[in-house]
């Protein structure tokens, strides 16, 4: 990885860390308004950062523990409350990996 690749993933993992921060702070307000917004940002900054890890490193499974290492420190919270409904293709795709690999 080249080092301007580096900092452009740093920076963007430090935004995001920042968006969180925002999040933090409107969630207990009486509107939902801000905290979905700062949620909105945050997920498609995530997903930015997960294609420019993929993309830009020909190491594939240290960069996936790379991914895991950040699921869990921005999303531990949201992923302790998923619950996917019955008919929802990702519960058929958990299913399967409970089933299968659990």
């Amino acid at each position: 990885m080249k080092d301007n690749k580096l900092y452009h993933i740093l920076d963007l993992i430090e935004e995001i860390d920042k968006v969180d921060k925002m999040i933090l702070l409107h969630e207990n307000s009486s509107s939902a308004v801000m905290s979905n917004q700062y949620k909105n940002q945050k997920l498609k900054l995530s997903n930015y950062l997960v294609k420019e890890l993929l993309t830009n490193s020909d190491n594939r499974s240290e960069v996936m523990y790379i991914i895991k290492l950040f699921i869990e420190k921005f999303y531990t919270n949201e992923i302790s409350h998923l619950q996917f409904e019955e008919n929802d293709n990702l519960k058929k795709i958990e299913n399967i990996f409970i089933e299968n690999y659990g």
